[in-house]
């Protein structure tokens, strides 16, 4: 019996493995169905299949494409504000130091000088980073 249990387990593993995989290949309110049905099958604790079930009945009955994709629309909108942000952030801190490494120039302390150009020179490599997002 033992057996028997143990070999059922990991084929159950793999169908849930691969019941995932394939919401991938779908989109839309078919992708929202599909990812809330595999994790209904991957829960077992009644509040959270009633938590689920109630948003794959809510989902069936009120989702639509365009609601989806006005979600998606939202959430790159509100990315790419926030990536916005972090960059006139970066922008700033690149000025600040500027500033505090011409004064250091200015004093003749080559160490500051080499910390704030350091600095400089990893905002403007965050900047990158975040513009290559």
């Amino acid at each position: 019996m033992k057996r028997r249990l143990l070999g059922i387990i990991p084929l159950m593993l793999v169908t849930q493995v691969a019941s995932a995989q394939n919401c991938t290949l779908l989109s839309g309110c078919a992708k929202k169905v599909c990812e809330l049905e595999s994790k209904l099958s991957a829960v077992s604790e009644p509040h959270a299949v009633a938590r689920i079930q109630a948003a794959l009945t809510e989902t069936k009955a009120n989702c639509t494409d365009e609601k989806v994709a006005a979600e998606h629309t939202a959430h790159d909108t509100e990315h790419q504000m926030k990536v916005d942000k972090k960059i006139a952030e970066a922008k700033e801190d690149i000025a600040e130091a500027e500033m505090k490494k011409q004064k250091a120039k200015s004093e003749g302390k080559t160490d500051k000088v080499m910390k704030y150009q350091h600095k400089i020179e990893e905002k403007q490599l965050k900047i990158k980073h975040l513009q290559s997002k």
